[in-house]
């Protein structure tokens, strides 16, 4: 079902806020306490009411990225800010772990994945270059660096996987750009360009994949476009008719075609300067130049799931990302390409210190099973937990793509358009904001979450329509996987 209700692209905010709320709750420990009749209750001084409070329990660095990260999608980054804080001064802050050394890494003190680590930094750093803190960005940069630098713990490992952490190099060369050091500025810009060095056979298998999943998703959505078109815009069923929608089976587009207006598009084009390639749009001049600036987030991030003999090891798995490019336009105008930074999936394919970490799992896992052939030894195995962590950022996005452009001061709306792995357009994907402000001096930093049917929401008398009909608005169960 698509609807073209502009504007209701905010609501997955709410949607993305119950995840996140859910995988915070279930950190602390806690339940929420549920309003009795029609009283509104923030979100965020629910969840915040429930955080761990114990600097030493072994959730609370956790609960805090989680809880920082629902308040950023809620847009509260201040509201983030203390208890992001509160998690990055625990980074440095030794903490007892016998149970886990002895027993299962679950009941380490979780600090985060390098690549959490680094995103913890990056928002606080996003948050600090947004308020004027120059100095305090650098420093908050500076750290996500070093959280990426320690993945690399082996000779043999290439320098440059330490050195990948394209999104934290992007808001580097930023902020130098603020402060007028054009030098720095174009190294970081160089280096936010910088590819993760990955084993060619895995690149390649992986992109193989996205290429096989988009061509059946887009054969899939097709023919339930058609059924949705057909069922719910024929005037001959008024009972299930509902004005407006779109057949997106009808819609084409690659995204090496030429970018047109939209239909709607403003009779000015509010767009000074666009980026077209990569090679422009990271340099100081032009990013100096910009007064509109994107960061976009896509996915969801990798997850764990245990393995070995005896769950001893800490697999690492990776969601599908179906949308593989994004075009900005600004009040229906192309503003150009976004250009990714960040794919996590690579940061946590490439960490060193993973397996030496397993190491010792397996040596307890070896020991366990040594254990229960020897006598009196089996009921002590048995009892045994020599478990992996599988705890992680849950909310963490899977890719981010960067946007920045030049633009008439004033209130846009920016719409991103998303394609596949194939470059072919996935119109469900289409997210659009309202009332953007850009000022006359200065610029704006933005940070978006398109999402799947970010553009495709039903008032609910036409939701009943549809479900009568055989449809389900919302959010299909396979799309989770994107």
């Amino acid at each position: 079902m698509h609807h073209d209700h502009r504007g209701a692209g905010h609501g997955w905010r709410g949607a993305v806020a119950i995840v996140a709320a859910a995988a915070l709750l279930a950190a602390g420990g806690c339940e929420p306490q549920r309003a009795k009749g029609p009283v509104w209750t923030n979100p965020l001084d629910v969840t915040e009411a429930h955080l761990v409070q114990d600097p030493k329990d072994k959730d609370y660095v956790l609960s805090r990225m989680e809880f920082g990260r629902l308040a950023i999608l809620l847009g509260s980054p201040l509201r983030a800010k203390p208890r992001l804080l509160e998690a990055f001064e625990q980074l440095d802050v030794e903490h007892e772990n016998v149970g886990a050394a002895i027993s299962s890494e679950r009941f380490k003190y979780y600090k985060g994945e390098t690549y959490e680590r680094a995103m913890l930094c990056i928002y606080l750093a996003m948050i600090e270059y947004q308020t004027g803190d120059t100095n305090n960005t650098r420093i908050f940069l500076a750290r996500a660096l070093d959280a990426d630098r320690a993945a690399v713990v082996k000779d043999s490992t290439p320098r440059e996987v330490g050195e990948d952490f394209g999104l934290a190099y992007y808001w580097i060369g930023k902020t130098y750009a603020r402060l007028n050091d054009a030098d720095n500025s174009a190294i970081a810009f160089r280096k936010a360009t910088t590819p993760t060095p990955r084993k060619e056979r895995d690149a390649a298998r992986e992109l193989k994949d996205d290429r096989r999943r988009a061509e059946s998703w887009q054969k899939r959505s097709a023919e339930g476009e058609r059924w949705t078109y057909e069922t719910f815009h024929n005037p001959e069923k008024p009972e299930w008719f509902i004005d407006g929608i779109v057949n997106l089976a009808l819609v084409r587009g690659t995204d090496t075609a030429a970018p047109a207006a939209l239909s709607d598009a403003t009779p000015d084009n509010p767009i000074l300067q666009r980026p077209t390639k990569p090679a422009e749009f990271f340099t100081p001049d032009y990013q100096d130049a910009s007064n509109l600036v994107l960061t976009i987030e896509v996915g969801r991030c990798p997850f764990k799931y245990l393995g070995g003999i005896s769950g001893e090891r800490t697999e690492f798995g990776r969601f599908p990302i179906l949308p593989h490019a994004v075009r900005v336009y600004i009040d229906g105008h192309d503003a150009g390409p976004a250009f990714k930074v960040l794919d996590l999936w690579d940061q946590a394919a490439t960490q060193d210190r993973i397996g030496e970490k397993e190491v010792a799992q397996t040596g307890k896992a070896l020991l366990r099973e040594l254990l229960k052939q020897a006598p009196m030894g089996g009921s002590l195995a048995d009892n045994w937990d020599v478990s992996g962590d599988v705890r992680h950022w849950t909310s963490l996005p899977g890719r981010v793509y960067v946007f920045a452009g030049k633009v008439t001061p004033g209130l846009h709306r920016i719409r991103l358009e998303m394609f596949d792995a194939n470059g072919n357009a996935l119109p469900r994907w289409t997210t659009t904001w309202h009332g953007l402000a850009v000022p006359k001096t200065g610029e704006t930093c933005l940070l978006l979450n398109p999402s799947y049917d970010g553009d495709n929401r039903l008032p609910p008398d036409d939701v009943q329509k549809a479900v009568k009909g055989g449809a389900r608005p919302g959010l299909p169960a396979e799309a989770w996987a994107y």
